[in-house]
């Protein structure tokens, strides 16, 4: 019995561990990468990286995602988008550590979400606004955002998350829910 507990609480170290070590992971290549992005695009037009489809353009948001709030007052909207995200963080935290040992997609999606979250509150913290700089579009037709390696983490921890809902959601069958004690007879 003693030896159970020790291996399953080796276990969780280790989980935590790795999971911890891909979020560090994940916040640094955010950072280099908004680094070089000021570096290389301070100053400079677009670059063109694919013709048509993706560019690089150095942009500093200081709203949520798609600029929302930008409008705020500087002060008090970084204070709001600060506290917001750290308490998303607190939130990520409580749900990583209520995870069940088999739910280990949940974990993942928990994972990337609040290494992007981490990532983009440190811009927060530090300036007040993010940095942007990868941009999509289908030539002059459509524009998406200007996004940044916090916001992929993040969009890639929304899609495990769905997926995790998703699979995790027992489907009824194709006659409709038993009624309770009942058993479905054999074909």
């Amino acid at each position: 019995m003693r030896l159970r507990r020790l291996r399953a609480i080796r276990s969780g170290v280790l989980r935590v561990l790795s999971h911890g070590a891909v979020a560090l992971v994940g916040v640094l290549l955010d950072q280099l990468s908004k680094g070089w992005a000021e570096r290389a695009l301070f100053g400079r037009p677009s670059q063109t990286v694919i013709d048509g489809v993706f560019q690089l353009r150095l942009a500093r948001n200081p709203g949520a995602f798609f600029s929302l709030g930008a409008g705020l007052d500087p002060e008090p909207r970084r204070m709001f988008f600060v506290a917001a995200s750290a308490l998303a963080i607190g939130l990520i935290a409580v749900l990583f550590f209520r995870a069940g040992p088999t739910e280990r997609r949940l974990r993942w999606a928990l994972t990337l979400l609040a290494s992007g979250a981490v990532g983009n509150l440190v811009d927060r913290i530090r300036d007040g606004r993010v940095i942007d700089f990868l941009h999509l579009h289908a030539g002059d037709f459509f524009h998406w955002a200007t996004f940044n390696v916090a916001d992929i983490l993040i969009t890639a921890g929304l899609v495990l998350l769905v997926l995790d809902l998703w699979k995790s959601t027992p489907q009824p069958n194709a006659r409709g829910p038993l009624e309770p004690g009942l058993s479905e007879a054999p074909r």
